[in-house]
């Protein structure tokens, strides 16, 4: 990857407990503007599906934003700079991840624009499914709230592809419940103050 010809330093997010593993290595630009996501190996189910040409050209869809339904693209990040073995590039963003708001000190303003763009999230995600179209990781640690962009977006771009088609334990009537916790903590808070 060349670190020091591009810049990059090692990142480590809060790890999520849930989590199984994490497939890649993350760097982080030394602007903070770009994220280097590199696979590790360690989840053969991605490096395997993406020995398949037709999975990688898939997820070059994934990356580039066309794979997906218009109400769902717009809460998906973009990636760039697909290499063979999966790892990509996307845009790093400053913001809070739904998975751990409780952690976060933020004001009632806040709190309500998190919460308008998780009915929008969720306005958007319902439609999705609605037209058969729903896949992909939208657990909430994958969830990040954008105040640059006041929106909210999915930041696994390789959950796209390992989960199509969705597993049960994570289809839509499940992320719907999480979307619906997050926005009752966030009410919660508004309400407090």
């Amino acid at each position: 990857m060349g670190n020091k010809k591009f810049g990059f330093r090692n990142y480590h997010p809060i790890r999520n407990p849930n989590k199984v593993n994490d497939s890649f290595n993350f760097f982080i630009s030394n602007d903070d503007s770009v994220i280097y996501k590199q696979n590790n190996h360690s989840d053969q189910t991605f490096s395997k599906l993406l020995k398949n040409q037709e999975n990688y050209d898939a997820f070059e869809k994934i990356l580039n934003g066309t794979l997906f339904t218009l109400s769902m693209a717009k809460h998906v990040c973009k990636g760039f700079d697909l290499e063979s073995d999966g790892s990509y590039k996307m845009k790093f963003l400053q913001g809070y991840r739904l998975d751990l708001l409780e952690s976060y000190n933020f004001d009632t303003s806040l709190a309500k624009s998190i919460s308008d763009q998780c009915e929008i999230l969720l306005e958007s995600l319902t439609e999705t499914n609605q037209e058969g179209k729903f896949f992909g990781d939208w657990a909430t640690h994958n969830l990040v709230y954008s105040s640059e962009l006041n929106m909210i977006l999915n930041i696994d771009l390789e959950g796209f592809l390992t989960y199509k088609p969705v597993p049960e334990w994570a289809d839509f009537s499940v992320v719907e419940g999480w979307i619906n916790e997050v926005i009752a903590q966030l009410q919660s808070i508004i309400s407090e103050n």
